[in-house]
């Protein structure tokens, strides 16, 4: 090959390896501070890199790296003109095509995980994901939660499927097969809510009524549905009746009150706190994790009946076990019983001490929720 022919074939391989973009250039040349695949590792910091990514109307949002690791993002459009957007903190890697919200990618110790931003450049997720390549290129995605397990996402931020699983397969546009300890379930889309239909086949007849009702108006999260027939924590009873209280009396509760807790900051918690029908343990722990009793449910039930302004009747109910129930729950045990949310078992027995199961916990707030 002589000279000239040589140096005409490198100089077409350059160009073809240049990005025309109206009278500006960009380098597609994939450099070493490029995000490449990150299941091999292959990434080096942003350093000195700018991050190109064409939006839907056709220009470029050009990300220029500052000495303070934020970005400077710029639209440019056909006529190459260029117009500062906004800074951030965020690397944009990939645009959704359906909504234009902005797929980004953080490092953490070694780490990546992935985020969300709208249009405007407000956060939607923050970096909560472990990495996936091409994540949301469709409107929702199954993703991997950092600390927790795999969840079904849409891009505008709405949590389809709780990130609790093991793994995730999806059957169909309206079906998933979710594998949570060894154990598969089959969750089905109704009316844009997941239910776990293995879970609710699992249910003893006399509360899968209660439970596919409580299901359907939202007061049941995924985790729950795995672990029907186990005992409720603390949290877990104020998570569901602070859903029925909000649905029955269309008020939403504020949770920004000052947390009085230093083992918890869960959002149903604070809730419940507001609004007075809770206390703590102690006075700054609530032990969120610990199972509750069927004495303590009554009196948390008595406190919520009476924010809710529902009447007590006069009727009287003894039990077999009237001397186990502690002293400070024996009123709210009595007015429980006497508006028959609560009762005791086919034998006469409350069991005030025995801990509170979730299924059971369901069919007592639905008993409450068809209170007139």
């Amino acid at each position: 090959m002589n000279k000239k022919l040589a140096l005409t074939l490198i100089a077409i391989l350059f160009i073809f390896n240049i990005k025309t973009y109206a009278n500006d250039t960009f380098t597609t040349e994939k450099n070493k501070n490029e995000i490449l695949n990150i299941e091999n590792d292959n990434v080096i910091e942003h350093k000195n890199y700018n991050s190109v990514v064409t939006l839907n109307n056709g220009n470029l949002l050009v990300g220029e790296l500052k000495p303070n690791q934020t970005y400077d993002y710029y639209e440019v459009n056909k006529q190459g003109e260029k117009n500062f957007i906004t800074n951030t903190k965020y690397y944009i890697k990939d645009i959704n095509a359906q909504t234009g919200n902005f797929t980004t990618v953080k490092k953490e110790n070694d780490k990546y995980y992935l985020g969300v931003l709208d249009k405007e450049f407000n956060i939607i997720y923050d970096n909560i994901f472990e990495y996936k390549e091409n994540a949301f290129n469709e409107y929702s995605d199954t993703l991997k939660v950092k600390n927790k397990g795999y969840g079904v996402f849409s891009i505008d931020g709405n949590e389809i499927i709780s990130p609790i699983f093991d793994k995730i397969s999806k059957i169909d546009n309206n079906t998933f097969e979710c594998v949570y300890k060894n154990d598969t379930y089959i969750l089905k889309n109704k009316n844009g809510v997941y239910i776990n239909e293995t879970a609710l086949e699992n249910v003893d007849n006399w509360a899968k009524d209660s439970v596919k009702r409580a299901i359907d108006l939202g007061f049941i999260s995924h985790s729950l549905q795995v672990k029907l027939n186990e005992n409720i924590t603390r949290a877990e009873f104020c998570e569901i009746i602070i859903k029925l209280y909000e649905e029955k009396t269309g008020f939403a509760i504020s949770s920004t009150v000052k947390n009085p807790f230093v083992d918890t900051n869960d959002k149903y918690i604070l809730k419940a706190y507001t609004l007075g029908i809770v206390s703590g343990k102690t006075y700054n722990r609530f032990e969120p994790n610990s199972y509750i009793t069927r004495e303590e449910s009554a009196v948390i039930l008595n406190n919520l009946l009476k924010k809710m302004e529902y009447p007590i009747l006069d009727a009287q109910y003894r039990y077999k076990d009237d001397n186990l129930i502690s002293s400070w729950a024996k009123s709210s045990v009595q007015a429980v019983s006497n508006i028959k949310i609560m009762t005791g078992d086919t034998k006469g027995y409350f069991n005030p001490k025995n801990n509170y199961k979730i299924v059971e916990a369901i069919s007592t707030i639905m008993r409450l929720y068809d209170l007139k």
